[in-house]
């Protein structure tokens, strides 16, 4: 008779949800500071697929509008990637949007702004 693996650390038969394993990666400072860097290239990723879904566009129309490929418009959205300024006022253009670029000093309660449109 075969015997079963006990897994007393994790008793659901899926495993853990993502979100836990998320929370348990961050834990290695190097998988940390990983995502630290590139979590303002996925927050413009999530920017740019929600408004691309607003305006009903598909990756290939998005890189229509841009002059550039799907795969341009892809690496984008993986949020994984950084985006120049040059792409950043390309792209705000082709979501029918302005791009704004700017710095953030002072106390994080009460920073200042200063911003300019690209």
């Amino acid at each position: 008779m075969p015997s079963q693996a006990k897994h007393s650390h994790n008793p659901s038969p899926i495993g853990t949800s993502v979100a836990e394993d998320i929370h348990t990666s961050l834990e290695d400072a190097e998988i940390r500071s990983e995502h630290e860097r590139l979590a303002p290239f996925e927050a413009l990723a999530r920017l740019v697929i929600m408004r691309r879904a607003a305006l009903g566009l598909s990756q290939e129309d998005l890189a229509t509008r841009m002059h550039t490929t799907a795969s341009a418009i892809s690496r984008i959205e993986s949020g994984a990637h950084a985006t120049n300024a040059r792409t950043l006022m390309r792209l705000a253009e082709a979501l029918d949007a302005r791009a704004i670029l700017g710095f953030e000093y002072g106390p994080p309660t009460k920073p200042e702004r200063e911003l300019v449109v690209l």
